[in-house]
């Protein structure tokens, strides 16, 4: 078949796909239930605790006193978005922009976080983008210069675990020369795996950040405010399932999220989609292990030595 041809079939088979992919989806639900099931697949949401308060008095005390540090957690603990509630304490954006003085800084860090991609992460999060990346030596000069200007008293860097023995030493060199102090976020692998290296050139590394901190998982009264929170936000009045009311269910969620607030979310968009569509299924530690048995849990506590 000639590749006019193929341009011509293309959009047919689409739209063929597409009515089928309809069909079925109203065979499954009626419309308004899957008015619903789309919304609360979509339901994304943090709830700040005592634990991001404590959190962030600690970034305070390392900000105030000019000191490097750490903080770690669980993969899922929801640190990286209290990193950002953090910095939105502080620092206001007009449009992609922040405003000055922005004295709080969070930058994530991609897969490779070679010292590019570190400048290039905090421009981004700053509102200056690259579009040329040009030398290594231009882009820390337009990066450091950046940071002077924005008043920056304070740079968080979160999924350092992505970054390079370069990367590190870029963020070492901006705490000695700048004094910016520099808060690296990651897994317990950036403590345990990264920064306990052995080898020589990480000892430099090693000894710019000798304060930790770790970001705690979620105890039982936690769950229970996230479960009452996240139900107020996405569940109609009349369509509230009341888990936080329900021991045996909260004592399910704490073993099948681990104490982790992202798998919990997780959890509650399954448990509300299957209410959805069984309306007359009880809830239950018992019922609800029957239905999500294949689920595996976090392993949250092989993530840490000892």
């Amino acid at each position: 078949m000639s590749e006019t041809n193929l341009a011509h079939v293309q959009p047919k088979l689409q739209k063929q796909f597409d009515a089928s992919l309809q069909s079925a989806e109203e065979l499954r639900r009626l419309p308004e239930i899957q008015a619903e099931v789309e919304q609360i697949g979509k339901a994304d949401t943090y709830l700040p605790l005592d634990r991001d308060t404590e959190l962030f008095d600690w970034l305070d005390d390392q900000r105030d006193a000019k000191l490097c540090g750490y903080v770690t957690c669980a993969t899922g603990s929801g640190l990286l978005k209290a990193c950002q509630l953090y910095r939105m304490q502080y620092v206001k954006r007009r449009g992609t922009l922040l405003e000055i003085p922005a004295t709080v800084i969070y930058a994530e860090i991609d897969q490779h976080g070679g010292p590019t991609d570190l400048y290039y992460s905090i421009l981004e999060e700053v509102g200056h983008p690259l579009t040329n990346v040009g030398a290594l030596r231009d882009l820390r000069s337009r990066t450091w210069g950046t940071l002077k200007s924005y008043g920056v008293k304070i740079l968080i860097v979160g999924n350092a675990d992505y970054l390079t023995l370069e990367g590190f030493n870029e963020l070492v060199d901006i705490f000695a020369k700048r004094r910016i102090p520099i808060i690296l976020v990651g897994t317990y692998y950036l403590s345990e795996n990264i920064l306990e290296r052995k080898s020589l050139p990480y000892v430099r590394v090693h000894d710019s950040f000798l304060e930790p901190y770790e970001f705690p998982n979620l105890t039982e009264e936690n769950i229970i405010e996230v479960v009452d929170d996240w139900e107020q936000k996405f569940l109609p009045q009349d369509g509230r399932l009341n888990l936080a009311q329900m021991d045996s269910v909260i004592s399910y969620l704490k073993l099948k999220s681990g104490g982790l607030i992202e798998p919990l979310y997780d959890l509650l968009r399954k448990i509300a989609i299957l209410k959805l569509d069984e309306p007359s299924f009880e809830l239950s530690q018992a019922n609800l292990t029957r239905k999500f048995g294949r689920r595996k849990e976090p392993k949250v506590k092989f993530q840490r030595k000892g």
